[in-house]
């Protein structure tokens, strides 16, 4: 593999496909004599198309750069941010994906000690993704610490969770007893989603009749945020539901010194155990940094890590998944570490907040919507009225 080998991000590409557009708008204006126009319209497309978010790997500094920048003709304008993650900071490596879009997920020790992740995605550079994993080292098969690999599997770490949560656990805090869960943010029963589709496809159906008789965007608009909400607020009124149990409607996880109570919503019968501390096989807790999206991640002060997983495994079953959102983590961890319970702290690719992923798809989608509403607007009646 050559230096010169670098992966496109999907942002990149993104930017460049809306820079196209700016482009053809900039021409149709020109035709329509707004020079004016079509001169703040190219401006606008050329800075677009200077935008580069790429990923190389340095064979001989052996380090993986990443690089946000604007240039011209392969020669740089301006710097907006560069990230060095040298190869001896590299804990491990994850690839997933298909032909079309992959993610590659680098986990490094940011200053050599705190855990951190860089997440990166690109389309339709499959090769030279493999020629820069190969320049690395990193076996897609074996992982580059020679373990299992499975795409999305969560995958042993050598952290603590002072390491992953500094500002809590180096504190002088009590340690508290009582966790209670948050019913409405267990997972969904996959028998039940039905409903939630269901109400989905009326909101939809509504949408398209509003459309269709009104010709209204903007309530079409604001029916289609309904309806994307729509689904999000049947999941929790059926998880909130579905967990509430009437013979043992107790919600809260107690923590002693040799034992543990979990409320009966966390089994599948539907029954509280006191669990002893022998009876429990081992608590699994998988973690991840919260990431804004595939492509960016939010800024080091306001980077932080959390629990998305934790999962009670005793003689009596295993319980339903918990996330931070169900439940206070950090105080619960602490807490079973200070008893000295049976802890396994994993890292995992599941996203932290699997919602914030969909207002960006939402996002996108109202972009585009825009950008259609101005050429059918503006645009498509000039060239009709030529």
């Amino acid at each position: 593999m050559t230096s010169t080998t670098e992966l496109k991000s999907v942002s990149e590409t993104v930017t460049s496909g809306i820079a196209m557009l700016l482009l053809l708008s900039s021409v149709l204006h020109l035709f329509t004599s707004s020079f004016i126009e079509a001169l703040v319209y190219l401006i606008i497309a050329l800075v677009l198309f200077s935008y580069c978010h790429r990923l190389t790997f340095d064979p001989f500094k052996k380090q993986v750069v990443i690089t946000k920048q604007l240039s011209v003709l392969s020669r740089n304008i301006w710097t907006i941010h560069q990230s060095l993650i040298p190869l001896k900071t590299v804990t491990d490596m994850s690839v997933e994906g298909n032909k079309q879009l992959s993610y590659l997920g680098i986990s490094y020790l940011a200053n050599g000690k705190r855990p951190a992740i860089y997440s990166f995605s690109c389309l339709r550079q499959t090769s030279q993704l493999d020629e820069i994993l190969s320049g690395v080292g990193f076996d897609q098969n074996k992982g580059q610490t020679g373990a299992s690999y499975t795409d999305g599997a969560a995958r042993e770490t050598p952290v603590t969770l002072a390491e992953l949560f500094p500002s809590f656990m180096r504190n002088n805090r009590a340690i508290e007893a009582c966790f209670p869960v948050l019913r409405c943010a267990l997972p969904t029963p996959q028998e039940k989603r039905h409903i939630a589709w269901m109400v989905v496809g009326g909101f939809g159906f509504m949408t398209g009749a509003v459309l269709y008789s009104s010709q209204n965007y903007v309530a079409g608009l604001v029916l289609l945020v309904l309806t994307y909400l729509s689904y999000w607020l049947m999941c929790v009124l059926i998880s909130n539901k579905h967990y509430f149990v009437y013979h043992s409607p107790c919600n809260e996880i107690e923590v002693e010194k040799d034992s543990l109570l979990l409320p009966a919503l966390l089994f599948k019968d539907k029954q509280p155990r006191k669990v002893n501390k022998g009876e429990v096989k081992c608590i699994k807790a998988h973690w991840n940094t919260f990431t804004v999206s595939d492509l960016d991640r939010l800024a080091a002060s306001t980077r932080r890590n959390h629990i998305v997983e934790l999962v009670f495994d005793t003689e009596y079953g295993t319980t339903v998944s918990l996330s931070g959102m169900s439940v206070e983590a950090e105080p619960l961890l602490l807490a079973l570490t200070h008893w000295q319970y049976p802890l396994s702290v994993a890292h995992t690719n599941k996203a932290v907040f699997p919602i914030v992923k969909h207002f960006q798809y939402g996002m996108l989608v109202f972009i585009l919507g825009i950008i259609i509403w101005a050429m059918t607007t503006y645009v498509l009646p000039i060239i009709l009225n030529k």
